[in-house]
């Protein structure tokens, strides 16, 4: 069956491991709106069948994490899993510089993905540049980020944060470090959302259509139902809408989705008749 998966990921596997389970249960093409690193756990959206269609509206939607970055030692991964390259046995941290610190991270800024991450320079990935100790310069990215909540516990920083799409949480807990002259590191990393999307103790499925009928819609006249069948670009005409929305008949047969694109809309899925 088409539709989407939230899956409730846990630590010690990949993305990809969950994304090959769910294929070989549906037996269907498998997609997902953004992975988790082995060590993440929490949600990973999975998208069946036509649904992969809505993968790069769904990657750019916010995300929002809770985490734990533990003061102490860097790594070279960022995270826990990491050889160590920095320690510092006697340090404190003072409240006003850390806030300081998370001040000067917060909204719009620049941040330098991690080396050991998948994104592509010169056509290789930055990791690839890592286990051959090769130099490389890693470009910035313009990101959002959004400290929800923070609280400091002995040498452990407890957080939740909002990010925008391609924001590493590593990079950030780095980054923090740097600036308060302590190393640090991410010890622990959850997704509780992905855009309207929310994390659940179970595995919850949106079969397409359902999610077509949660979304914003519009009704077209007769004339135009063989267009949108055969994927024509929607314009101000038809509608004025800012998000993803639904197209529907008269007689309230579902026949598309569609997404705003330059200032027209474009088909995402065709549904057919839907008799």
């Amino acid at each position: 069956m088409e539709g989407i998966y939230l899956v409730n990921k846990i630590a010690g596997i990949t993305s990809y491991d969950v994304v090959r389970e769910y294929k070989k249960k549906t037996n269907l093409k498998i997609g997902h709106a953004g992975t988790l690193d082995p060590f993440a756990e929490g949600l990973l959206i999975l998208l069946v069948g036509r649904t992969t269609k809505l993968s790069d509206t769904f990657m750019n939607e916010n995300k929002v994490y809770e985490g734990i970055i533990k003061f102490g030692f860097s790594t070279d991964t960022y995270d826990l899993t990491g050889n160590i390259v920095n320690k510092l046995d006697n340090f404190k941290i003072e409240e006003k510089i850390l806030d300081n610190a998370i001040k000067s991270l917060s909204g719009h800024v620049k941040q330098t993905p991690p080396i050991y991450s998948s994104i592509k320079v010169k056509g290789k990935k930055l990791y690839k540049y890592a286990w051959k100790n090769e130099a490389v310069e890693i470009p910035e990215r313009d990101v959002y980020i959004n400290f929800l909540k923070y609280e400091l516990k002995d040498d452990e920083l407890y957080f939740k944060v909002e990010v925008s799409k391609g924001t590493y949480i590593r990079s950030i807990s780095n980054d923090l470090g740097e600036i308060i002259g302590v190393p640090c590191h991410l010890k622990y990393l959850k997704r509780l959302s992905s855009g309207l999307f929310k994390l659940g103790e179970e595995t919850k499925f949106i079969s397409l259509i359902d999610y077509a009928k949660s979304l914003k819609s519009i009704t077209i006249k007769p004339y135009l139902e063989p267009l949108v069948l055969n994927g024509i670009y929607l314009d101000e005409r038809q509608t004025k809408l800012t998000c993803m929305f639904s197209v529907y008949t008269l007689d309230n047969r579902l026949l598309a989705i569609y997404e705003p694109f330059k200032d027209k809309y474009r088909p995402l899925i065709i549904f057919g008749e839907n008799k």
